[in-house]
This record gives C-alpha cells, structure tokens and sequence, in this order.
C-alpha cells in the first residue's frame, strides 16, 4: 500500500503555529516597545491563522472520516484513538475561524451604504455557523464519493478478472474436448486398418463386419472429461517432479494467465495509466505476442467497456 505523506496537514498546522507565534511576538514588542511600526506584522499573522484554521478544518474532517472507514486487525472498525482528536480539532477550528468571519462583517457593515436593508444579528449568525460546519461537512462529502468511487472500481475489476478466468476455462474445455474427439477417431481409423490383416490370417472362420456403434455425445463430453482429468493430473506431477529437481536445471518458461495479465492492467491504473497491449507487455517483461495468445478476445484491458483492439 502507498503511504500518504500528508502534505497539506502538515502545511496547514505549521502555517498555524508560525502564525499563532508570530502574532503572540508582535503583542509583547508592541506592548512594551509602541515605538515600532509592527502592526501590519500582527495583522498579516491574524490573517494568516484565520487561513490555515479554515484549511485544518478540512484536514481535521478528512481524518474523521478516515478513522471511522478505517478497520482494525482485530475486527473493530473505528479508531477512536484518530477519531476523537479529529472531531475536536474540526469544531473547534470551525469555531475559531469565525472570529475572522465576524471581523469581515463589521467592515461590510461599517461601509455599508446609508439606508441600507442589512440582515439581523441572529440571521448572520445563523449563517456564520452554518458556514463553519459546511466546511467540515464537504470534506465528508468528498472523503464518503472517494470511497465509493474505490468500491465500484473494485466491483468492476472482480468481474472483470471472472469474466477472464470464465472465458480461459472455457476455451480450455473446448481445446481438450477437441483433442479427445480427434484423438478417438484416430483410434477407431487404425481398428479399421488393422480389421483385413486379422481376418486374412483365418480365413477359415469368416466373421461377419462388425458394426460400430457410434459415440453418443454424453459419451464424448465424458470422455473429454476424462481426457481434461489425466491432463490435470499430468500437469500436477510435472510440477512437483519440477520443484524437487535441483537449482542449477534450467527451468522451462512460466506460464502466463489472463488473471496475472489482468492484475498488471490493474497496476497500470493505479498509477494513471491507460492499459495497452504494449505497455501490459512491458510491465510483465514478455512480447506483446505472448500477450495477445493469452488474453481472451474482446475483454476490455481498462475495464471501461471499450473493446481491444486485435
């Protein structure tokens, strides 16, 4: 899994801190020294803390929501240990960065035009509160359609790795039917070439022809069964007479499966990518050749439903 690095979390919190520092320094030396023209200092750091509060109200309800998604080796889900100091930190930021809220409008109201129909105290604090808790609540909102974005797209590559193995399974059941049919007339073809030399050997006892009675089709898919059963087993010994051989043989080439080719698509858009039939191939480090052998015709590479182009 890729850690995340937190960028903006760590961004926000030590833009606040500098600020809150920075402010709290300017207050002493202005107290104490009025001489010095640092009131822009202060103002600009105020500024600042307003900022950074608003941005780690979204940080702060994006760790909410990810301790509450989140699922513990033991089977809990929620983990309070993030949750609790997330909750925390984003009331109270939501709270504090209203202050810069409520300075905004004094100013409107303070330049407001003579006569004007302003809205009552209660309404915009009504509303001042709504904003502060809108912030938080998008956050959910964005952190909640990511979730299910990851859900449906994991939805889709589970079907579509079925639909791959469903179509491998098949075509390897038709192949071996095939070859026990073919290889069932090539045995009733040398019965029939080996009948006049036996009966040439005694002619004194003359036999009628006999009569070959033809497989029914229950008997074939049987017998295509059987055949796809030895083959099975054949290929179980090979691999275990192959992991007991020593180191230094020179081992035959892996097979490749339309699942191992499924998941290297997979990779490729996690990282951003378009899946091609070149660029599968140059993931796995085989020619594109072996590629298109093995992937069945017309399953999408990027599961959007555009079919491959053969």
């Amino acid at each position: 899994m890729e850690q995340r690095s937190y960028t903006w979390s760590s961004i926000f919190a030590w833009g606040l801190t500098l600020s809150g520092a920075t402010l709290a320094t300017g207050g002493v030396l202005g107290m104490f020294w009025p001489q010095m023209d640092i009131g822009w200092l202060c103002v600009g750091a105020f500024a600042a803390m307003m900022a950074f509060g608003i941005g780690l109200v979204n940080c702060a309800a994006s760790g909410a929501m990810h301790a509450i998604k989140h699922r513990k080796a033991d089977g809990g889900k929620v983990d309070y240990a993030v949750l609790l100091p997330a909750l925390a930190c984003c009331v109270g930021f939501a709270f504090a960065t209203n202050i810069g809220v409520h300075m905004g409008w004094e100013i409107v109201k303070a330049n407001a035009p003579a006569g004007a129909h302003l809205p009552p105290a209660a309404t915009v604090d009504i509303v001042f509160y709504i904003f502060a808790f809108a912030k938080p609540a998008m956050a959910w909102i964005v952190e909640g359609r990511k979730a299910m974005d990851a859900e449906t797209l994991a939805v889709r590559q589970i079907q579509r790795r079925k639909d791959a193995a469903d179509m491998a399974d098949a075509e390897a059941a038709r192949e071996a039917f095939r070859a026990e049919i073919a290889h069932a007339e090539a045995a009733r073809i040398e019965e029939d070439a080996a009948a006049p030399a036996v009966e040439a050997a005694a002619p004194a006892e003359p036999k009628a022809p006999r009569q070959r009675r033809q497989k029914t089709e229950e008997e074939l898919r049987e017998a295509a069964r059987k055949a796809v059963a030895r083959r099975a087993a054949a290929f179980r010994d090979h691999r275990m007479t192959t992991h007991v051989q020593a180191v230094d043989l020179v081992r035959p080439e892996p097979a490749l499966t339309p699942l191992q080719i499924a998941q290297a698509a997979d990779r490729l858009i996690k990282l951003g990518e378009k899946p091609t039939l070149p660029r599968v191939a140059e993931v796995m480090g085989v020619s594109r050749e072996r590629i298109e052998q093995v992937w069945p015709k017309g399953v999408p590479l990027d599961g959007t439903g555009e079919l491959r182009v053969a």
